[in-house]
């Protein structure tokens, strides 16, 4: 698979350019970052995924996702620790939809729990 983008975590993608491609290039656009860089996951389909989502999540303005991610930054996170702590909540989503069948998942939850989220609570879950 070609990726017409070189991702790197710590800058932000255009959102045109990152929109442009599909999913499965934004996924491995972030798998090549994490290789490049050599950074060694216990699963790295999924944190590409997470990655990914929250990427495009920023680009497309759909939630409230970038200015979550910039008052992260604002307290002491980098970028790409601020991505890890919203991905951490979006994936807690993502797990309770693949073991609930009648899972429904409710955007005003996750978006309350994004904008609750601080870079105190990530690094506290985190260690």
């Amino acid at each position: 698979m070609l990726v017409s983008l070189q991702y790197d975590p710590e800058r932000p993608v255009d959102a045109e350019d990152w929109l442009a491609l599909d999913e499965q290039e934004r996924i491995e656009a972030v798998r090549q970052y994490h290789r490049r860089s050599k950074i060694r996951l216990p699963n790295e389909n999924l944190h590409a995924i997470t990655h990914a989502a929250v990427e495009s999540q920023i680009a497309s303005g759909e939630y409230p996702v970038r200015g979550v991610l910039n008052r992260l930054m604002k307290e002491g996170l980098d970028r790409h620790d601020a991505i890890h702590a919203i991905g951490s909540v979006l994936a807690e989503y993502m797990f309770a939809v693949l073991a609930q069948v009648d899972f429904d998942f409710a955007t005003e939850d996750y978006v309350r729990e994004i904008q609750q989220l601080t870079a105190r609570s990530w690094r506290k879950q985190a260690s």
